[in-house]
């Protein structure tokens, strides 16, 4: 019967892992979605792609200034008066162990119209997350190094 007791804990301390890492995984899969979503609607110049991710009341952070969520469609619009053939390649996404943060490494590539100068910006991004939607998107690079610096 002793030897019962401890392969009984050593069985719990397994499943209790499995549980753990399987809800881990679920988080970081619909983290790395979420962020796959704001590319492409980046990429496609098209916020209504990923519009469903962001609280009414979020707040895009940038070098540039702030963009309340509603504002983002004109935003977008107005960014690719400038800029074409944008390719953004999300490096690494993090997730906190409760599921309200992600840390995000993606690659900007885009083209300057004027004279097709093309770039990439090294961005780094801090997203506080309220039950599963964008509260506020923070981001972080230097401008000065980018074609936007001078469109």
């Amino acid at each position: 019967m002793n030897r019962t007791k401890p392969l009984l804990l050593v069985a719990l301390l397994l499943l209790a892992g499995k549980e753990f890492s399987a809800a881990q995984t679920a988080q970081q899969d619909f983290a790395r979605q979420l962020v796959d979503r704001q590319a492409r609607c980046w990429e496609k110049q098209d916020f209504i792609l990923a519009a469903a991710d962001w609280l009414p009341t979020a707040v895009m952070i940038s070098p540039e200034g702030n963009t309340p969520a509603s504002q983002m469609p004109n935003s977008m619009k107005d960014y690719f008066k400038d800029f074409s053939n944008l390719k953004v390649t999300v490096e690494n996404v993090f997730t906190s162990t409760d599921g309200k943060k992600l840390a995000i490494e993606w690659d900007w590539a885009v083209t300057r119209k004027r004279d097709g100068k093309r770039g990439t910006s090294h961005d780094a991004i801090i997203v506080d997350l309220t039950d599963g939607k964008i509260a506020s998107w923070r981001e972080y690079y230097d401008p000065a190094s980018s074609v936007e610096a001078n469109p």
